[in-house]
């Protein structure tokens, strides 16, 4: 991931794997909305999902979790994963 505008984005490794399984025509597609977060993640209200530490973003019917560490600026993407499955823990 490539840092934008002062933020970094980092994925954990369960994230990285998930992503690396989808189809490259998604892949592009989230790469390129993470990159938009990165971009914008000063502008934008981020809702924080009710009772987790996690925000989310959508692509298409995939969801992106992600945790902000404000004071390191750092984006966190944790789980990357279809809407019906991504907020099963």
């Amino acid at each position: 991931m490539k840092e934008r505008k002062g933020w970094e984005v980092l994925m954990v490794p369960a994230a990285r794997r998930q992503f690396a399984k989808l189809p490259r025509h998604v892949q592009k597609d989230i790469d390129a909305k993470i990159l938009w977060l990165a971009e914008h993640a000063e502008e934008i209200r981020h809702e924080r999902l009710k009772g987790r530490t996690e925000f989310s973003l959508h692509v298409g019917q995939y969801r992106i979790l992600y945790e902000l560490d404000r004071k390191q600026r750092r984006i966190i993407i944790t789980r990357i994963a279809p809407h019906n499955a991504a907020y099963r823990q």
